[in-house]
């Protein structure tokens, strides 16, 4: 049993009505924060060696307990490098840079906050330069570092508090550029933020009342070191969400109060050591398609249920957008370098696709929850591959499907680890060709020649039935390590009744062309899927 923190934020949008004098708080606080990254930013590039220097720290746990190792200066000590040859101080009256002078009046704990910020942004380009050198400086070198301009507000210059969100307002201390100073702010917060936030305050509450009896009970017995037991009792508890520090950033005009809130989740082990160990585990198997998603739910080898998740009308309204994204970029021309066209309807496609891939998740998860699902398998998702013959709106549509698959599968992630529930992937090739039945390769194909139903009829048994079912059904051989893999000359076998199937459709077509046929029907006609 494994314990693993996940987290998710809370958004608290700033209330258009807020007065001048507020709103101007705002801009002026993101700029001074903004001045003090960049101060720091430039302070740690003009000592980069110090990024590279070591101390000597003593083994706490593992087989190397109670050895000396070697090891760089964390973000601690780095933050008190900085603060000890920027700050003036009666201990350090001398410094390289006065931060004082730049940002006269700026509260500790921001200060630290912008020396995490600064460092962090500059580490992680030391570590990309070094990638990109080590590589043989292939193509262009990291670009310099540029700390996220988001405002990050510790304990201590804010006050989210229930009392203080009852009546819809925030307590911030913002500079109002002459001095610092406490704010009312109206908010705008989702229904169950009040929930989180009380029950983030008890769990606080909590931990620091153990906190103060575990202090009186190591000054009476002259300890100094806390036990195991009493450090995971200051930990919060299993299942709470507990509030961290909060973020403020501006988006599109619009200030935003960002709350994350994290969660400690019990895990009892990785997902193919579980496999392994418990032959009666609850697993789902999941097949994202483009118009429909399939889900198996299992219980050792046995087959529980089958549930489907349809997303065809989502899918028509995009390409009905892209269509007419196309006929008015045609009625306009060519489209002018640099300048952006059709923002509304782009963003009306944005927010679709964002929309749909968290309702896809959030279904997932629900029915796995629901069907006492402990791992979901998804198939591991290849690089795109663009087709041809196609409309640009189609080509268009088809490619934001595969991207959306991977946004759902980005957002399942997330939400399944808030449920303990993990997350794996296995190889996609043959699971939508392989017949359930005989495990020959069969042929994909769709009725009504629209691609959607589609359909699986093997040729060797005669099996016929949904396709994306039999996706979902062959990615629990692939998490069984029981998938028959086709030998090469069933391979080519399948692709030459595939080729020769083709013209044949293809030949016919031409035919009824030239006769004027209105309709065509028949199973000779049926439209051909190819599947990766």
């Amino acid at each position: 049993m494994s314990v693993v923190k996940t987290s998710k934020t809370v958004k608290f949008k700033v209330s258009p009505a807020t007065n001048t004098g507020k709103q101007g708080a705002f801009v002026a606080t993101h700029a001074l924060w903004q001045r003090a990254v960049d101060f720091y930013t430039g302070f740690f590039l003009a000592h980069v060696g110090i990024f590279e220097t070591t101390k000597t720290v003593i083994v706490k746990k593992g087989k190397h307990k109670g050895e000396t190792q070697e090891k760089k200066l964390d973000a601690k000590d780095l933050l008190s490098w900085a603060e000890k040859h920027t700050v003036v101080t009666d201990a350090h009256p001398r410094v390289f840079n006065d931060f004082e002078k730049t940002c006269p009046g700026m509260p500790v704990i921001l200060r630290r906050a912008a020396i995490n910020a600064a460092s962090g942004a500059v580490r992680s380009n030391l570590s990309n330069e070094k990638r990109w050198m080590a590589a043989g400086c292939k193509g262009k070198g990291p670009s310099l570092p540029r700390p996220h301009p988001n405002l990050t507000m510790y304990q201590g210059v804010h006050n989210i508090l229930v009392e203080n969100f009852r009546d819809g307002h925030v307590r911030l201390k913002l500079f109002n550029g002459t001095k610092w100073e406490w704010y009312n702010v109206p908010v705008q917060a989702p229904p169950y933020a009040m929930s989180l936030l009380t029950g983030s305050e008890q769990e606080k509450s909590r931990i620091a009342l153990c906190q103060k009896e575990i202090q009186q009970l190591m000054k009476a017995s002259g300890r100094t070191e806390k036990t195991d037991e009493e450090k995971e009792v200051l930990q919060p508890t299993i299942g709470t969400w507990v509030m961290r520090a909060c973020t403020i950033l501006e988006k599109d005009g619009q200030w935003w109060i960002h709350i994350p809130f994290e969660k400690r989740v019990n895990i009892k082990g990785k997902a193919e050591d579980r496999r392994a160990r418990e032959p009666n585990l609850r697993v789902g198997t999941i097949d994202l398609n483009v118009d429909s998603t399939v889900g198996i739910s299992w219980i050792g080898h046995q087959l529980q249920g089958v549930h489907s998740f349809r997303q065809a009308r989502e899918n028509a309204k995009r390409e009905k957008a892209l269509q007419k994204v196309a006929r008015k970029q045609s009625a306009s021309g060519t489209a002018v370098k640099g300048e952006k066209s059709n923002r509304q309807l782009w963003r009306y496609i944005k927010n679709l696709d964002d929309s749909v891939a968290w309702q896809i998740a959030r279904a997932i998860v629900t029915w796995a929850v629901l069907s006492g699902i402990q791992v979901l398998v998804f198939e591991h998702l290849r690089s795109y591959r663009p087709e041809r013959g196609r409309s640009w709106s189609r080509r268009t549509n088809r490619k934001r499907n595969y991207w959306l698959r991977g946004k759902v599968m980005k957002h399942v992630r997330d939400l399944a680890l808030r449920e303990g529930i993990l997350t794996v992937e296995r190889n996609p090739a043959w699971t939508s060709q392989a017949c359930p039945r005989c495990t020959h390769l069969a042929e994909r194909f769709s009725p009504n020649g629209s691609g959607y139903p589609s359909r699986l009829r093997c040729e060797h048994c005669g099996w016929e039935g949904d396709a994306n079912f039999v996706g979902a059904y062959n990615l629990k051989r692939k998490w069984n390590r029981t998938f028959r893999y086709p030998t090469a000359a069933e391979k080519k076998a399948a692709l030459e009744l595939r080729r020769v199937r083709k013209e044949s459709a293809m030949q016919t077509a031409n035919a009824m062309k030239q006769s004027d046929a209105v309709c065509i029907q028949g199973p000779e006609f049926l439209e051909l899927v190819e599947i990766s």
